[in-house]
């Protein structure tokens, strides 16, 4: 028995648990860290891959004249539209650019590269909501003291998706087992 009456065995389980819950506290910021920070970045690069395609508009518009203009502002006003309202509602930005795509089939107004950042910020809107989903699930097993409701398949494909490499997959779920 210890000082405090309790056995040595309830105290370092406690700590145990507790740590626990650091960890999952910690793995929790971290992901909304790494979820901030590729929205960020990807929607840097569409920003700047913006500004050059609006250079390429202009210059289309000179060699095919009125014909692509109308669809080339309409895909324009979209895309502003995506970057103005990323921040405060990211799924209607994602919708805007999804609706760019669609114009753009047959067109070629939207260059590779612009391509490329659309599909990079549709698949770290995906990510972010996977990452949002596991912060979440951490953060529940953290104030619980357990692993949560999740299904380990659930969290497997959470992972998957959130791009982890097995080593953060090993730790992580090791303190999830520590906290059941």
């Amino acid at each position: 028995m210890s000082a405090i009456g309790e056995p040595k065995v309830v105290q370092k389980d406690r700590q145990k648990l507790e740590d626990a819950r650091k960890k999952l506290g910690s793995c929790a910021k971290a992901l909304r860290a790494r979820m901030a920070k590729e929205q960020v970045e990807v929607w840097k690069k569409a920003e700047a891959e913006f500004s050059v395609q609006k250079m390429i508009w202009q210059s289309l518009s000179l060699q095919r004249g009125a014909k692509h203009q109308g669809t080339a502002a309409m895909i324009e006003s979209k895309l502003e539209f995506a970057v103005q309202t990323h921040t405060k509602d990211l799924a209607a930005a994602v919708e805007a650019l999804d609706l760019c795509l669609e114009r753009n089939q047959g067109l070629d107004l939207l260059g590779v590269a612009m391509l490329e950042s659309i599909e990079g910020i549709k698949a770290a809107a995906l990510h972010a909501d996977a990452r949002q989903e596991l912060a979440k699930m951490l953060e529940k097993a953290a104030e619980d003291g357990a692993p949560g409701r999740a299904r380990r398949g659930r969290r497997r494909s959470l992972f998957f998706c959130c791009h982890f490499f097995a080593k953060a997959r090993f730790r992580t779920e090791n303190v999830l087992v520590l906290a059941a």
